[in-house]
């Protein structure tokens, strides 16, 4: 280091392998269900709504939390939350591979959220604190690099470990979970010995706005995914109404604690930065569900092995990961408008394709379009996250990153709770048991149904992508 700094390069390291697993993990135990999912549901005799929580409820719990556990690392210290995000994590995941059924593996899926939002809600903070301003960029870096790496090699490591049924005598979907294990506790112990504590500032914090957002993302998620599958009773209209009711008494909260909130409506006001945060929640809201779908099509439908199917999504994040940095650097010399916005174009023309897909569709024909979809967030992920930083007050960038983290991760909730509930409207219950539960192969007809509803769920989410283009279209030159 050219210039003296107050912590030494030993300490340096230590922050950037720490903050690495955390950046590896929370992506990581996302992406690494989508390919195993069909094994995980045999496995733990999981019904259908019970299938789709276990991605569900794991981005629901980690999208809830992100702004409450932010604030709180702020306040009482990042250390603190942040080891013991770690703690709760490793606890959830152990526990997620010694469930017994399905609603069990729920419930510690959320757990693992939990401890994801502490751990990824703290991350960025800890760099910014720990590394001298000119050298804060490679940081981050490496950091982002590690996101990269979590998003990619997930879907990988599902489906070679469920290629197996069994690993050294135990059901290779619990191997799923498993596998994370040592990671998160390797994670947890570096940073209990070596991190050191932030300051504790005297502020209060706003934990009942972080309890309103949390139960109102999960009543909502849980209506409109228990809605759809088993109609639209009373009983789940009113978990969708109170859901939604809880968001707007959230923001109407926010809107009157000025500095003090977890959610900084006043940085809305600026064309740039609420765009860019529409385009980002209308995105992953839009594309979040492909990987998920896309693997239940491919092995219960087409017959494709799932080390196949992992590996045509791996072609699908390699082409973001080898574009982002490039679309980064472009975005510095004409802006994020043009790219991000060509991004999301070309994301639903990716969607577009993969609807025309039918029974006899091969695994190049899938290939090529998962490498279109990867140019696709490619393009826009660095650009559109660029622009939204770019837009925000030097004294607001940590709220305005925990807002872009929290458009992105609703996004995810939001595509896959949404998906399952067009699933639910479009294909029949019968059809829906069969695929998403593992019972024994589907007819023909069967499946001919499912791809029907597949592509009906394209759709609409070919227009939610279309709407978030033109969000990022009107966002100004940036």
């Amino acid at each position: 280091m050219s210039r003296p700094w107050r912590y030494p390069r030993e300490y340096l390291r230590l922050v950037s392998i720490v903050t690495s697993f955390a950046a590896i993990l929370t992506p990581l135990d996302s992406t690494i269900v989508s390919v195993s999912l069909p094994a995980i549901a045999r496995g733990s005799h999981a019904n259908y709504l019970e299938t789709i929580w276990v991605p569900v409820g794991y981005l629901a719990s980690l999208s809830a939390f992100l702004l409450l556990f932010g604030r709180l690392g702020d306040v009482r210290g990042r250390k603190r939350v942040f080891t013991v995000g770690f703690l709760i994590f490793t606890v959830g995941t152990i526990m997620c591979a010694l469930s017994v059924n399905g609603l069990e593996l729920d419930a510690w899926r959320a757990v693992q959220g939990l401890g994801a939002a502490m751990i990824l809600s703290n991350s960025g903070a800890i760099i910014t604190e720990a590394y001298p301003p000119w050298e804060r960029g490679k940081a981050f870096g490496y950091w982002t690099l590690a996101v990269y790496t979590g998003t990619t090699v997930g879907p990988v490591v599902g489906g070679a470990i469920t290629s197996f049924r069994y690993i050294a005598g135990v059901p290779s979907w619990r191997w799923v979970f498993l596998v994370t294990v040592p990671l998160a506790a390797l994670g947890y112990a570096l940073s209990q010995a070596y991190l050191k504590e932030s300051e504790r500032v005297d502020e209060p914090v706003d934990v009942l706005g972080g309890l309103l957002a949390a139960a109102g993302i999960w009543l909502t998620l849980m209506g409109l995914t228990a809605g759809a599958f088993e109609g639209w009773s009373p009983e789940y209209l009113s978990l969708l109404a109170a859901g939604l009711a809880l968001i707007s008494a959230f923001a109407v909260r926010e809107s009157r604690l000025g500095p003090r909130a977890l959610l900084d409506l006043r940085l809305f006001r600026s064309v740039p930065f609420s765009a860019g945060n529409l385009a980002a929640l209308l995105n992953y809201a839009g594309y979040f569900f492909v990987p998920f779908f896309l693997s239940y099509y491919m092995i219960e439908v087409l017959g494709i092995g799932p080390i196949y199917v992992s590996l045509a999504l791996l072609s699908l994040s390699l082409a973001m990961v080898v574009l982002s940095p490039i679309s980064g650097r472009l975005s510095d010399r004409v802006g994020a408008r043009p790219l991000a916005t060509a991004g999301m174009a070309i994301i639903a023309v990716g969607l577009a394709l993969l609807m025309q897909l039918g029974l006899r569709a091969s695994l190049q024909d899938i290939t090529w379009r998962a490498v279109l979809l990867g140019i696709g967030m490619g393009l826009f992920s660095s650009p559109n996250t660029a622009s939204v930083m770019g837009a925000a007050p030097r004294d607001r960038l940590s709220v305005a990153s925990g807002t872009l983290n929290l458009m992105r991760f609703a996004g995810q909730s939001l595509s896959l709770a949404l998906a399952s509930a067009l699933a639910a409207s479009y294909i029949p219950r019968g059809v829906l048991v069969t695929i998403f539960t593992g019972l024994p192969a589907a007819q023909a007809a069967s499946a001919v149904s499912f791809v029907r509803g597949l592509r009906a769920i394209y759709m609409v989410m070919i227009w939610l992508v279309v709407a978030g283009a033109v969000a990022s279209a009107i966002r100004g030159r940036s």
